[in-house]
């Protein structure tokens, strides 16, 4: 790669005005926020496992964590996307824009959890590879990055959430 071609590739900004504008995340996160609250105040087995009934109340309880869990996500995959953009020595670009496109990939990663699999060791196999396809797939497509930014970007992100999830579960058990 020459010196030129190399400048114009760090010179690239992540997220550009193209790819969807302003509209498509929009449409994408409401399709999966929709998905997630359809699951919810259905009783799905995916979101509660055999809880038997699951009444109003519960479903509104339920989507008020939902909705802290999707704000909070959202912000660290921009968290983490910013630091990538530094790492890489890019441009993010449109804030507000990547912003929408995070909320966007964050409500579509969650949709997958109401899918209706019974639980145990598949269903959590099949979840989490489920929602590392539509989280490469939704960053490729809204981001301007290689397959190979989004694969080590994402395989990081995922380590992240991991090591997140097991804190968790440290300080609950100390606790």
């Amino acid at each position: 790669m020459t010196q030129e071609q190399n400048t114009l590739h760090t010179n690239k900004v992540v997220s550009t005005n193209g790819r969807g504008g302003i509209w498509l995340p929009v449409v994408l996160a409401t399709v999966g926020v929709g998905v997630v609250l359809s699951g919810i105040f259905a009783g799905s087995t995916g979101l509660y496992g055999d809880v038997g009934d699951v009444t109003f109340s519960t479903g509104l309880k339920e989507s008020g964590r939902e909705l802290v869990r999707l704000i909070m996500f959202s912000v660290l995959l921009l968290a983490a996307l910013r630091i990538n953009c530094w790492r890489v020595r890019r441009h993010l670009g449109n804030v507000l824009l990547a912003a929408v496109r995070c909320l966007a990939v964050i409500a579509l990663i969650e949709a997958v959890r109401v899918v209706q699999i019974p639980h145990g060791p598949v269903r959590f196999l099949l979840v989490i590879a489920a929602q590392y396809i539509v989280c490469f797939v939704t960053i490729l497509g809204l981001f301007l990055m290689t397959i190979r930014e989004v694969i080590l970007f994402v395989t990081s992100c995922t380590v992240g959430v991991v090591l997140l999830w097991l804190g968790s579960e440290i300080g609950m058990w100390i606790a």
